[in-house]
């Protein structure tokens, strides 16, 4: 049995213009599953770099 763990992924939006990224936090079993879970909340989003644990 898997649990999930929560998973901060950093995105910006098309047309930004500041320097940090915005935040978005999700549940995922995986990072690979965080990343799709993100993708699929924000279409448009870019991720930047790969999800990471939340501390």
């Amino acid at each position: 049995m898997t649990s999930n763990q929560t998973w901060v992924v950093k995105y910006k939006l098309p047309g930004d213009q500041v320097r940090t990224p915005r935040e978005i936090i999700v549940t995922a079993i995986s990072q690979s599953d965080a990343k799709k879970v993100a993708q699929s909340m924000i279409p448009s989003a870019i991720i930047l770099g790969g999800p990471q644990p939340v501390r």
